[in-house]
């Protein structure tokens, strides 16, 4: 912080001497040179494949790493550490990431990147499960995803009993297609995209209730201590790409 304000204040004697010609940004371009970027495996927003991150929602943070001129690289890694990387690592942008009431004040929020829903869900022939309502989901076993958005909401909700806590949304499915669950949450999107891995079908599934409680957006969340400047330049960028 001492470097940048001495930057900044050498800008200013600068221009005095040299003629308003001469422009300082408030943003240093090291920050955005700094920049590291981490997400989830989340198909079909991010897929890892031969070590690259793809996806519809990883292509939209690439065109905005070029429209900034960083070179940064998105990392994909499970989501718990990803998530623990954007909390306490400076210059750090994190995807895809609900926003929640808890999480509000831990981030800046750049932008929405893609909508979604969120159900849960057990095999069709699991016709002795009923759930009518959320405090019901007790008695069964969830397969959840470690970390996840849906994980804190339902344990606020007190709505988790015997609960697998799993590394990734595909694992929950393998489970659930096992019987090592009863119920899972998911999107109807990316279950259709992991059936299409692992050969399962969008009817083997019956949709209980949805989590209307949860965000239905999709953010682009960065570190807290990022500078004002370089998440007014990004949030600028981000509106760009999606106006």
């Amino acid at each position: 912080m001492n470097n940048r304000k001495a930057q900044y204040n050498f800008c200013i004697l600068f221009s005095l001497f040299f003629g308003s010609a001469f422009f300082c940004s408030a943003t240093p371009v090291n920050d955005i040179h700094q920049i590291q970027v981490v997400t989830e495996p989340l198909p079909p927003y991010q897929i890892v494949k031969d070590g690259e991150v793809r996806g519809v929602v990883a292509e939209k943070v690439r065109k905005l790493l070029r429209e900034l001129g960083s070179d940064s690289q998105i990392r994909a890694m499970p989501w718990a550490r990803a998530y623990k990387t954007a909390l306490t690592e400076p210059g750090t942008l994190i995807f895809s990431m609900v926003r929640t009431p808890a999480r509000e004040e831990l981030f800046h929020w750049l932008g929405v990147l893609v909508s979604t829903k969120t159900y849960l869900v057990t095999l069709k022939r699991r016709d002795n499960i009923k759930l009518e309502k959320l405090e019901e989901l007790i008695n069964y076993k969830a397969g959840i995803k470690r970390d996840d958005v849906v994980f804190h909401y339902l344990s606020k909700k007190k709505a988790l009993g015997k609960t697998a806590l799993l590394p990734d949304t595909i694992t929950t499915v393998k489970m659930l297609l096992r019987d090592r669950v009863d119920i899972i949450a998911v999107s109807p999107l990316h279950l259709d995209y992991m059936c299409s891995k692992i050969g399962c079908k969008s009817s083997d599934f019956q949709f209980l209730l949805e989590l209307d409680g949860l965000s239905n957006d999709f953010y682009l969340a960065a570190n807290k201590q990022m500078t004002p400047e370089l998440v007014n330049l990004i949030t600028d960028k981000l509106k760009g790409l999606t106006n």
